[in-house]
């Protein structure tokens, strides 16, 4: 059974099933005008949507229900405002979720996220604005966080589940690939130690696996919290990405570092919008089927 437990758990972590709802598919909806409106809806939807006068706005026509429900005039009218009253606890259910949602994103969704909607255009907007002093703050913050993805830096075990879940693929594909032609790109060094070399041999060089190549979890471990002999290395590599080849790469894993953050608050509010756009449907539906069973069967 725990060998069962084990193999269902690295399955469930190893689908990185998050990875498909990132802030900026979040943002679609967090930003839109009208959604962003339902904020006010847990305080004030009460007194809005259950107001008399808007009730009685809102009631269905009591000829269309006893239509539907084959009722008398009398009992139609009562059974209206009773439909009414359900409908508008959907929607006040809905609104709020959708409120609550819109509430949780404008607090917890990153500003590069919410200010860009696509990596292009942060890249296009960022780019000219770029200088190295600012590199030495975008490339820990990226190295860092392939770190955490790859588990170095996680030890609790919940938030590793939650990471291993929201886990970016093309991301960790995006990252070695750079960092790779990045470190073939530095400076050669007279000075094995600067290079990375140890007394002991290849087998334990600082950035380089066995096969002599360039290890990206070594180069970003040494980025975001190497030891003093990684200083040096680590300046060159900034410079490194600072030039116009490589600026448009570090601007795409910066976006997309930012996009995968936060992987259990992503869910959650995504989950929260489900749920406020599920209660807003089934009035819908619950017309809808109605409406469809009444024309196919208009005397049943």
């Amino acid at each position: 059974m725990n060998l069962y437990l084990k193999h269902w758990y690295w399955n469930v972590t190893n689908s990185h099933t998050i990875k498909h709802i990132p802030w900026s598919t979040i943002r679609r909806i967090g930003q839109s005008r009208l959604i962003a409106l339902t904020i006010i809806v847990p305080f004030l939807g009460s007194l809005l949507l259950f107001n008399q006068s808007i009730v009685d706005v809102l009631t269905l026509s009591p000829d269309l229900v006893r239509r539907w429900l084959h009722l008398s005039v009398d009992e139609s009218t009562a059974e209206a405002r009773k439909l009414t009253l359900a409908r508008l606890y959907y929607i006040y259910f809905g609104l709020t979720f959708l409120g609550i949602g819109s509430a949780l994103f404008v607090l917890f969704c990153p500003l590069e996220i919410k200010n860009y909607s696509s990596i292009i255009e942060y890249q296009t907007t960022e780019a000219p604005l770029i200088s190295q002093p600012r590199m030495t703050l975008i490339l820990p913050f990226i190295a860092y966080q392939y770190s955490r993805w790859m588990g170095d830096e996680v030890n609790d075990d919940t938030l590793g589940f939650w990471r291993g879940l929201g886990q970016p693929d093309d991301f960790h594909v995006l990252f070695s690939a750079v960092i790779s032609e990045m470190y073939q790109d530095l400076p050669n060094y007279d000075d094995d130690q600067e290079r990375g070399e140890l007394a002991d041999g290849n087998e334990n060089h600082l950035y380089e696996d066995f096969r002599g190549r360039p290890d990206p979890s070594k180069i970003a471990h040494a980025i975001h919290s190497g030891p003093q002999i990684s200083l040096g290395f680590t300046a060159d590599l900034e410079a490194v990405a600072f030039k116009a080849k490589f600026r448009n790469d570090i601007f795409a894993m910066q976006y997309m570092a930012y996009d995968h953050t936060k992987p259990f608050l992503r869910t959650f509010i995504a989950s929260v919008y489900g749920l406020g756009f599920l209660l807003l449907l089934i009035p819908t539906a619950q017309t809808f089927f109605r409406l469809l069973l009444h024309l196919i069967h208009p005397h049943s």
